[in-house]
């Protein structure tokens, strides 16, 4: 990861605790934030964009090794052919993780939007919520094979869609919160899915690497060429499996935030103007938007 990366990354985990310690209810500020980390992910191109450019990025490693002749069955052309083709199921796979993102995202802001109400009352009664989520394709489970096991979750944030396409801002806060719990744990827990066939990726990516590695070894091979692929190949691993582990503490940190949020809200009378539970809801909602653009680095 570039110096110029980690030292974004640090100013908005940083605006993370500022916003997190504050005394002081701006619920603005949390949308400003928002907007903020949108800006910082837009502010340079994305390097990496998960299972699927990780697949193509071992392919390319794999047709590295059958070019030394370890694999004589097919050509190097055939075979990387071949395993490019087998990639393409994780392109529709990112598209979906992106979707769960947008999903999260939107509840975020739906949130939001019913907490300015219930303090600002009529002058907030034509707030604007325009959601992004257009929903998941429930066929991805007949393609890509890890997600077999997944279509409730799928078929549940789904449900999004006719919620967002329904939603109004009179509504409470807590009603919110609670009316949604299924679908937040089936976006959660399709989120961390994701992750896990991301890291699947990356560890036969690393495999490729080392193999590509050792054979050169072997053979005595100073091939500046494939030197080169397994110095970048190795390089590449360690950006992408960091900003994996950065995205996973992330997912961990909402999971724990959502839990606390939904006990409060479970209870009969909240007391939502507790300025303890005040800044536990913003760092919910700051640690989403973390989230989803941590989301958009990997």
């Amino acid at each position: 990861m570039s110096m110029k990366l980690k030292k974004s990354l640090a100013f908005y985990v940083s605006a993370l605790f500022i916003f997190a310690a504050s005394g002081c209810v701006n619920y603005q500020a949390v949308q400003d934030f928002s907007k903020g980390t949108r800006e910082f992910a837009g502010s340079y191109d994305t390097v990496f964009t998960g299972s699927y450019d990780t697949c193509l990025s071992t392919a390319e490693i794999k047709n590295v090794i059958l070019d030394l002749g370890q694999t004589p069955a097919k050509s190097p052309l055939t075979q990387y052919g071949t395993d490019k083709e087998a990639c393409a199921p994780y392109k529709t796979e990112a598209d979906a993780f992106s979707q769960t993102s947008l999903a999260l995202q939107d509840f975020s802001q739906a949130l939001s939007l019913t907490i300015r109400h219930s303090e600002l009352g009529g002058t907030f009664e034509k707030a604007q919520f325009v959601p992004q989520f257009s929903g998941i394709d429930e066929n991805i489970t007949e393609t890509v094979h890890e997600l077999r096991d997944h279509k409730q979750e799928i078929i549940t944030v789904n449900q999004w869609t006719d919620y967002f396409g329904s939603f109004f801002v009179q509504k409470s806060p807590q009603e919110v919160i609670v009316e949604n719990q299924p679908r937040i744990e089936a976006t959660l827990a399709l989120l961390g899915v994701f992750a896990d066939i991301y890291q699947v990726q990356l560890d036969n990516y690393e495999r490729n690497i080392k193999l590509l590695d050792s054979l050169l070894y072997d053979t005595e091979s100073n091939d500046p060429v494939k030197r080169t692929f397994v110095i970048n190949g190795g390089k590449d691993h360690d950006s992408r499996q960091e900003l994996l582990d950065n995205y996973n503490e992330s997912l961990k940190a909402v999971k724990e935030s959502y839990k606390r949020i939904y006990e409060r809200s479970e209870l009969q009378n909240p007391h939502y103007s507790d300025p303890i539970f005040q800044s536990e809801m913003k760092e919910f909602l700051i640690r989403i938007s973390n989230l989803v653009q941590q989301a958009k680095l990997i």
